[in-house]
């Protein structure tokens, strides 16, 4: 194999690997015949020569489509470039297959993790609800719970208030009857206000100065004086709600001075009847 056999092959190489399609360059195909190769060079190279393009020669250009048409008009370079171009494509196919594959796989991952972050997101909204309507039933049945127990407390205390109600109003009716009862034991005892029982104060002419010895050391018309007193305290208390012990405790002071003054009247009657 010659010199210039070797270099077309590396440069066959170094094509396929650059992927410049050497074909499209000539304008022909891989199934274009080796001798078809110099007329489509021919034919394609005629606006790139240097007299046609002028001042716009590319002289890479040209070059590029001269090492094209000795490459592909050689056998063994040509078959060098069709494998490295064939083996450099089907690398190409592959990664391009594996890339199709990796982002299926990927696609796939992500809408499995998608799927299951929407199960997963409206489980949460689920639990979430859940909660919120236990939350409701509690507060719910804690408010029930809150009223019956207002209800209770408010009718216990109307039972008592009731209770007590009904104390006071016995409080008073006994107080009233002990009240009318002492009036009527007083009645029986005393004899009635308007014709009161006991001494009859006053049918003895007693001079208001006169002192009987009766243990207290005061003139008749004190004694008379403390009589009335004793009297009228008595009305003032009947006029009043008052406790039928302090009425009897009222009456039994009446009915002690009245006591001192009939003492103090048989006294001086016994002492001037013996004058």
């Amino acid at each position: 194999m010659g010199e210039e056999n070797r270099d077309l092959i590396r440069l066959a190489g170094e094509y396929a690997d650059k992927d410049i399609d050497l074909y499209e360059l000539l304008g022909v195909d891989a199934l274009t015949a080796k001798e078809d190769i110099h007329r489509a060079w021919r034919k394609r190279s005629v606006k790139y020569h240097p007299d046609k393009a002028r001042e716009n020669f590319d002289a890479e250009k040209w070059e590029l489509l001269e090492k094209a048409r000795d490459v592909l008009s050689e056998d063994n370079a040509r078959a060098v470039y069709d494998a490295a171009s064939q083996a450099k494509l089907l690398r190409k196919q592959e990664r391009e297959a594996m890339d199709k594959e990796r982002k299926k796989f990927a696609d796939d991952l992500e809408a499995r993790e998608n799927a299951a972050k929407t199960v997963r997101e409206e489980r949460q909204q689920k639990d979430r609800e859940m909660l919120q309507k236990e939350r409701e039933r509690l507060a719910e049945q804690q408010r029930m719970h809150d009223d019956e127990a207002r209800r209770q407390a408010e009718a216990a205390q109307e039972v008592e208030d009731l209770a007590e109600a009904r104390r006071r109003l016995k409080e008073k009716k006994d107080d009233r009857a002990r009240r009318r009862q002492a009036k009527e034991s007083m009645k029986a005892t005393f004899g009635s206000t308007s014709k009161p029982s006991g001494p009859a104060n006053g049918i003895i002419n007693v001079p208001g100065d006169y002192i009987a010895d009766l243990g207290v050391n005061k003139q008749y018309w004190e004694l008379v004086c403390d009589k009335l007193r004793a009297v009228q305290a008595v009305r003032n208390l009947q006029k009043k709600d008052t406790p039928a012990e302090v009425l009897q405790e009222a009456e039994r002071v009446v009915q002690e001075v009245r006591h001192k003054i009939h003492e103090a009247e048989v006294r001086y009657e016994r002492e001037t009847a013996t004058t």
